[in-house]
């Protein structure tokens, strides 16, 4: 074909002939991408025909066929991430498109319609090996989600995001080092140090179970944490099941469900717990590089300091009501207030009753807030007529002496009173290769309560009147013995010292209590001495009733445990940990995440950590809804979107079970492709924690009302029903 001049057009060229329908034809050329000419052809009068549908025919074909011709390399490349992208493999961490570079390449060489094709997105699956697997933990689901933030950002695992096979092979971390990575408090995600100190991004592993296909696709992280009631119309069993049967139209195998353990122990946590934050207990980590000195046992005068440091301040003292006297108390300004202290411990039985009531009546004194009906005086500790100075650290021969110390009381017709009281000495601490504390015996001795016992206590106490009966020692011979073996700068160890020191009627300016020492940042709650020992010591106690001499040790175990490891040691779950937002909100280079609760939530959680992230109130379920669809969908996607819902507090106008529904279903099935969606949910979390409340309202030795079998059983079973929940995960 020639032009007006006669010459022919290049071989390369290609031509495309079309005919509109009055029979009126033209002839497309293009020479090459881009540059295409359009030469009507003459009708039957031999006029030229004007600019017929035939031509837009033929220019229209012309670009569409050339923009989908490809060279020879090109097609083998793209039949081959095709084939990657659509093969799930479940027999390890990722498969698929593993980059963004790759994801990027598959889209430059797939034909316009690449949005339409639904092999691309990424999805989660279970592992091969793990089929059949019912439950996870919360941790689980906050590293996926970690993890897939990490790829909206670019911030891969490892590797930059070249998807040659050498690169691909390295993305998977090896064995080793994720084993050097990993908390081993927890298992879970840690923190890493740079080259200039700092901290450093979470390093998370894939959950064991999880397998990623396509995860250089992800380009959008959606949460929706909604909180259902579970009432007698439709119990959490009924929500789960619509998640586990609900399908949706993206493509088979992009949706992954299971059994969820929100929070471990009986003290009832929001899912958000879980899923929002980090542990900063990052103690006993195994790079020994950087944690040498871990392996060596410390110094005792260096341990000793470090105990020191953690005894409670003259106003914290204060704060937990600690026995002090009344201020202008001549008798404890008295000259006379100077002992000669003895290095052994008397045995209170061999103290006589008249010289130990005499000592106190001499020595005695009242504190604040004494009830008028105690008359038994307060007894404190003297000083020595030379006292020890403080630590020198030049000096070992100037370190104080520690003591773990624990009472059991009884209620008598005046209240709570001693009835036992055990202390042990601190010997040594030493690696065996676990810490090992060395303790000697002091004391360990029943008292006879100065009034009748109206309950022993034994599920808490362990006292029986069997073992009261022959008991003489009165707890006038504890404060001699007592007052004449401390020094003010002996520490006393214990957990919620203030309770044993009010039934030992005694004072003593230095004490570490494990209850402060080991208190969560909120400062609303204490930890258990039960609960601590299982999460730190790995050791339980009190499995029947509890005993002096165990908790006395256990205790002091927890305070030297503390003052070796310091802020390295934390209580696994504390609430004093990191947000997620501290390190994978993106917020930067425009990228945007969006919260969406109440404000309530919102403060404790998203505003107190300052990130440049957006946070939304609502006031309806379909407020919300149409928020969560906006950001997803509109104009300015949001790379991180997350939404906490309640259906239980008037926040909906129909029906919980119904309001689920339409919400899970609008949302998923709008769900923008590059998206991965994950849906929790928690029961009943508010009714579990009123309850809690009253449970232990109920079972405090000064209640009235009492905790029946059934009520346990009760409170068991709807504490099962909120630490248990379920996420299942959407992916387009």
């Amino acid at each position: 074909v020639g032009d007006e001049e006669g010459t022919k057009t290049d071989a390369s060229s290609q031509y495309y002939l079309a005919m509109d329908e009055q029979g009126n034809s033209c002839i497309a050329v293009q020479a090459s991408p881009g540059q295409t000419t359009t030469m009507a052809l003459q009708d039957d009068n031999n006029d030229p025909c004007a600019a017929t549908t035939a031509v837009v025919a033929a220019a229209a074909a012309a670009t569409t066929t050339l923009s989908t011709t490809m060279s020879k390399k090109d097609r083998k490349k793209l039949k081959k991430l095709r084939k990657r992208a659509s093969s799930i493999q479940t027999e390890g961490e990722r498969s698929g498109l593993l980059t963004r570079s790759e994801y990027e390449e598959y889209r430059t060489l797939l034909a316009s319609d690449a949005d339409e094709d639904d092999t691309m997105g990424p999805s989660i699956n279970v592992r091969k090996k793990k089929e059949g697997i019912e439950k996870s933990e919360g941790a689980h689901h906050r590293d996926l989600l970690v993890w897939f933030l990490q790829q909206v950002q670019g911030n891969y695992v490892n590797g930059d995001n070249d998807s040659s096979n050498k690169d691909r092979e390295s993305l998977v971390l090896s064995k080793k080092r994720r084993r050097e990575e990993q908390d081993p408090v927890d298992g879970r995600a840690t923190t890493k140090d740079n080259k200039n100190g700092q901290e450093d991004n979470f390093k998370v592993s894939i959950p064991h179970w999880a397998s990623i296909h396509n995860p250089g696709t992800i380009q959008q992280v959606a949460v929706m944490e909604i909180h259902v009631p579970a009432d007698e119309n439709h119990k959490i069993e009924d929500y789960v099941r619509f998640l586990e049967s609900f399908q949706h139209k993206t493509r088979k195998g992009s949706k992954v469900g299971m059994r969820t353990k929100w929070f471990q122990g009986h003290v009832p946590a929001s899912m958000s717990d879980s899923l929002f934050y980090f542990s900063n207990n990052n103690n006993g980590h195994k790079n020994k590089k950087k944690n040498a000195s871990l392996d060596e046992a410390p110094k005792k005068l260096d341990l000793l300091q470090n105990l020191q440091a953690l005894t409670l301040s003259r106003e914290e003292m204060i704060e937990q009501q600690y026995p002090r006297p009344i201020p202008n108390d001549d008798s404890q300004n008295s000259d006379a207030n100077m002992s000669t202290k003895t290095d052994i411990m008397l045995p209170p039985s061999d103290i006589p009753l008249e010289t130990a009531k005499k000592f106190v009546k001499e020595h005695g004194l009242r504190v604040q807030d004494q009830g008028e009906d105690d008359k038994h005086p307060y007894v404190m500790t003297l000083p020595k007529c030379a006292v020890l100075p403080r630590i020198d650290s030049d000096s070992s021969c100037c370190a104080p002496r520690v003591f773990g110390l624990d009472c059991e009381m009884v209620m008598t017709a005046l209240g709570l009173e001693l009835a036992r009281v055990t202390m042990v000495q601190f010997d040594d601490f030493a690696l065996d290769p676990n810490p090992v504390t060395t303790t000697t015996l002091i004391m360990d001795c029943f008292v006879r309560p100065e009034n009748p016992v109206v309950n022993y206590l034994t599920k808490f106490s362990g006292i029986t009147a069997k073992l009261l009966e022959p008991v003489r020692t009165h707890i006038s011979q504890i404060q001699y013995a007592l007052a004449n073996f401390l020094t003010p700068d002996d520490i006393l160890v214990g957990h919620s010292l203030e309770n044993d020191l009010k039934a030992l009627h005694y004072i003593h300016p230095l004490v570490v209590d494990t209850a402060m020492v080991f208190r969560p940042s909120h400062k609303r709650t204490k930890y258990s001495l039960r609960h601590l020992a299982a999460t730190i010591l790995k050791k339980q106690i009190q499995s029947g009733s509890h005993c002096s001499e165990e908790d006395a040790q256990v205790a002091l175990d927890l305070a030297l445990r503390k003052a070796w490891l310091g802020d390295r040691l934390r209580v696994p779950g504390d609430p004093d940990k990191t947000s997620i937002l501290h390190k994978h909100c993106p917020t930067s280079n425009n990228n945007t995440a969006v919260f969406i609760g109440s404000s309530t939530w919102l403060e404790n959680n998203v505003l107190k950590h300052p990130s440049g992230a957006h946070a939304l109130n609502y006031d309806s379920i379909e407020e919300c809804k149409k928020a969560l669809l906006a950001w997803m969908n509109g104009r300015r996607k949001a790379q991180l979107i997350w939404s906490n819902i309640s259906l239980v507090k008037g926040t909906v106008t129909r029906k919980p079970f119904g309001s689920f529904q339409s919400l899970v279903t609008d949302v998923v099935g709008n769900l923008p492709g590059g998206c991965m969606l994950m849906v929790a949910i928690q029961a009943d979390l508010e009714k579990t924690r009123d309850l809690f409340k009253k449970r232990k309202v109920c079972q405090d030795v000064r209640s009235s009302v009492g905790w029946s079998e059934a009520n346990e059983l009760a409170w068991q079973k709807q504490l099962d029903s909120t630490r248990y929940g379920y996420v299942q995960w959407f992916g387009r």
